[in-house]
């Protein structure tokens, strides 16, 4: 689809240009670069206050299950973001070969709910990128993307597309995702002047060091639910039994369960309903007391369940357990130097901030109590504005405050579904 492409409004930023490139560069490449907050720039127009940018952004929290939220505030800042990239370029053809991968992009980011101009590309974290080229590059990927746009617009006619895109093209594409964010460290809608030049200096800086001096990760940090689900798909995407087990690790870990919890699983834990075809984790209690737990597994994660149950067999042991060469199960218990292996490699293969085996308890506890929170809110709210009939109906459905009067989506990690 075609758009028509407003002049290049002038920066809000006052970092110099080289600066900023240099930041959307690390951004895409290195998550030590940080995240994209959510926080409302500064207004880019005085005595605008019709604007929608002058509107105040509802706040997300990173344990929320959200990727983006496309509140009129932050879809105002990445159309113009897009629309001052595309007004860059001087030939229509070349415009239209980067609106065709902002398209691109934006259907496989929103799972086809958004196109290239109307999407908040400040939002966009460096593991939402590696997740969205690995897709990319998937045998079938231009057809399902294809039927996405062809369902969100539906004066789109189908079009006959490749079985995969070649390596060029989705180059390319990566290239034009790297550009858009420069836009938006340009227009200030990532981080403040003085943020950025930090971050800059210190990726600038640190760039040679890294290549030669091997670095401990940091540890007493937070995962966000996104974080968590990047991990579970970039390893599963490996497509072996060592990928398959480190995405059901982080799949437990976001259902909740702590690392000594998960260690000490065995088969038998894993608890199939062949009626309602449900399936569900049942942790035994720690050897200090308390209660045990049981989790219930979505479908997407009982899959990578059961590949990798189909690469360990039934064997005694652990249900996570460790591999030799090729593959081959060992059946001994990960340890917590192995645990701290398998995080160093998932993190840079997701393109999150390093984390460590501790980082994913902590991180699993966090995620139980915000989800808690988040019910007891609603069930609060809806107690007060419902009906006794209606709160029957609708108490059990929990939905954070920072969404209200805008969607939320989530990035499809685990692949496109038309």
């Amino acid at each position: 689809m075609s758009v028509e492409v407003a002049p290049p409004l002038p920066s809000a930023a006052s970092s110099p240009s080289i600066q900023s490139e240099a930041f959307a560069e690390a951004l895409i490449a290195s998550p030590e670069a940080g995240g994209l907050p959510l926080e409302r720039a500064s207004d880019l127009e005085e005595g605008t206050s019709t604007d929608p940018l002058a509107q105040p952004t509802p706040k997300i929290s990173p344990q929320d299950s959200i990727d983006f939220l496309l509140h009129p505030v932050e879809l105002a800042k990445g159309r113009r973001a897009a629309e001052n990239y595309l007004s860059s370029f001087r030939s229509e053809e070349s415009r239209k070969i980067a609106e065709e991968a902002l398209e691109t992009l934006a259907t496989v980011i929103s799972g086809g709910k958004c196109d290239s101009v109307e999407f908040p590309w400040q939002q966009v974290q460096p593991y939402h990128g590696a997740a969205a080229l690995t897709i990319l590059k998937e045998k079938g990927a231009p057809a399902r993307i294809e039927t996405l746009r062809c369902r969100r617009d539906t004066t789109r006619s189908y079009r006959v597309v490749p079985d995969a895109y070649p390596a060029r093209l989705v180059q390319k594409i990566r290239s034009t995702l790297s550009k858009v964010l420069k836009e938006c460290c340009e227009l200030g809608f990532v981080l403040d002047a003085e943020q950025e030049e930090a971050a800059v200096a210190r990726s600038t800086k640190n760039r040679a060091a890294a290549k030669t001096a091997k670095t401990s990760p940091p540890s007493g940090r937070l995962l966000g639910d996104g974080e968590l689900r990047a991990l579970v798909a970039a390893s599963a995407a490996e497509g072996n039994a060592e990928g398959y087990r480190d995405a059901v690790l982080f799949s437990l870990v976001y259902r909740g369960l702590k690392i000594a919890e998960i260690t000490s699983l065995t088969p038998e834990n894993v608890k199939f309903n062949n009626k309602s075809g449900a399936c569900n984790i049942v942790a035994r209690p720690s050897r200090g007391g308390g209660r045990g737990r049981k989790v219930a597994l979505t479908n997407d994660e009982l899959i990578v369940l059961e590949d990798w149950l189909d690469r360990r067999g039934d064997g005694p042991g652990p249900l996570l357990c460790t591999l030799g060469r090729g593959g081959k199960v060992e059946g001994k218990r990960l340890t917590i130097a192995l645990l701290k292996e398998v995080c160093l490699v998932r993190a840079k293969l997701a393109k999150v901030p390093e984390f460590v085996p501790n980082d994913l308890s902590r991180s699993a506890e966090s995620l139980t109590n915000h989800r808690k929170t988040a019910r007891r809110k609603a069930a609060r709210a809806a107690a007060e504005s419902l009906s006794t009939a209606e709160r029957a109906l609708y108490l059990h459905a929990a939905e954070s405050e920072a969404t209200e009067g805008s969607e939320a989506i989530q990035f499809p990690f685990l692949g496109l579904k038309p």
